[in-house]
């Protein structure tokens, strides 16, 4: 195919520009199984295949690495070999060193009709060749991954950057935690936390200089999100609802939310749409990476699926360029980070309110009965108020004594402290502390 060859001449001229290395992601090439990253777009996967293919050329030649990116125009329209006669045409085409591996790395995948039919053909035929691949849909890739490609691969999350990839990325060594609140480097993490806070961890977000140019970024992230992964993908048609969906939704992040209420504050404007189609809707941005729900945490699967769920984005910087940030959001901006922070890890979190109304943000049963973790983690930006201190010391008192833990944390902005309450053990600290430590 003409076009595979033209893309194959483009990659072996191509320089590879210059990024900042991230942690965590060795063990990539050192495993026979198919490394798979999923996670939103631009939250530097790509980057991660530039970072290991650097790593490869100082030991394997250069002429045995292939990277294709499938969102690339000049494959389009796809007919039908894109991927499976890539090696065929590499073969016949481009010289390749025989006493090396070939390494194939292969960007937004499920772009590619039937990819995983021929990723699997690839892997149980084709014993020197180490393939690796991205994508930016959860549910095509899981569901394809399921059934073609069970037992072959193995998935990694890639999000936009953590805190302490964002120091990082600005240059800002990190310090030592302990000595921080002495530390006239304390107004600094403080400023940063505040700025990464209010734009997110993108990348692209974070390098870029100014506010406008940062808000530029993340609005095109999100109209690509919303037309390219959500209404092409999935044939939207009341585009104007979905719009309406999203925004209100986003408003409402880290917030419990219904969508029976939502469909009837949709119709109070003038749109006409059913419970069961938000319910999709959702499950739609879901699959894109633009957000995440957690459900109650309750030992009866009933109670988890007929009680409101609360919503997260999976970066604070959609928030920005959704709503106008008012003192009020600041809480709800610090939840979303600790939800983020805690998702990287684990894949099960849970919030808990109680008959009263008392509620814990961050319920995770995996470390019910360990002495060494927090299985309950309530967040509060301010808790300076008497109001605030006895609301969420109370919830956690409550969920402690249902699930028999004995230890829980408060995520503020800057308190901390430690103390005992009715055979509680509290611990208070501040985020950045708590992601740096």
């Amino acid at each position: 195919m003409e076009k595979l060859k033209n893309i194959l001449q483009w990659w072996f001229e191509y320089q590879i520009p210059p990024f900042i290395e991230r942690n965590g992601y060795g063990g990539l090439l050192d495993t026979r199984l198919i490394p798979v990253l999923i996670g939103p777009r631009r939250s530097g996967k790509s980057t991660l295949f530039f970072q290991l293919i650097s790593k490869l050329r100082k030991d394997v030649p250069s002429q045995n690495i292939v990277y294709i990116n499938y969102e690339d125009d000049r494959l389009l329209p796809f007919e039908g070999g894109e991927l499976a006669k890539l090696l065929d045409v590499y073969r016949q085409f481009f010289e390749v060193a025989p006493e090396a591996p070939i390494f194939l790395f292969l960007d937004e995948i499920q772009n590619v009709p039937n990819w995983e039919k021929v990723i699997r053909r690839i892997y149980e035929t084709e014993a020197n060749v180490k393939l690796f691949i991205t994508g930016s849909n959860s549910k095509m890739l899981s569901s394809d991954i399921a059934t073609a490609l069970r037992g072959r691969t193995l998935t990694y999350k890639v999000f936009p950057l953590s805190f302490r990839e964002y120091l990082g990325f600005k240059g800002v060594q990190v310090p030592q935690i302990d000595r921080l609140p002495y530390s006239g480097r304390k107004n600094e993490i403080l400023f940063f936390f505040s700025q990464y806070m209010r734009y997110g961890g993108f990348p692209e977000v974070v390098l870029a200089e100014t506010m406008q140019e940062k808000e530029a970024i993340l609005k095109e992230y999100l109209h690509t999100v919303f037309f390219a992964d959500i209404v092409q993908r999935y044939s939207i048609r009341q585009i104007k609802v979905l719009d309406s969906f999203i925004k209100i939704l986003t408003r409402q992040m880290s917030c419990l939310v219904s969508m029976g209420k939502m469909a009837a504050s949709l119709k109070s404007i003038g749109f006409k749409v059913s419970k069961s189609t938000l319910i999709e809707y959702l499950g739609y941005l879901e699959d894109a990476f633009l957000g995440k729900t957690v459900s109650i945490f309750s030992y009866s699967v009933k109670d988890q699926l007929q009680y409101p769920k609360k919503f997260y984005l999976l970066d604070n910087g959609m928030y920005q360029v959704t709503s106008f940030i008012k003192e009020k959001d600041w809480g709800r901006l610090l939840g979303n980070m600790v939800f983020c922070h805690l998702y990287r890890k684990y894949d099960d979190l849970y919030y808990w309110k109680s008959s009263s109304g008392y509620e814990v943000d961050f319920v995770l049963p995996q470390f019910f009965g360990q002495n060494d973790e927090f299985p309950l983690i309530q967040v509060c930006y301010d808790l300076t108020s008497e109001k605030s201190e006895t609301r969420e010391i109370r919830a956690l008192e409550l969920a402690a004594k249902e699930f028999k833990v004995s230890k829980a944390l408060i995520i503020t902005r800057d308190l901390r402290a430690s103390f005992e309450r009715n055979g509680l053990e509290i611990e208070i600290k501040p985020f950045y502390q708590w992601v740096l430590e």
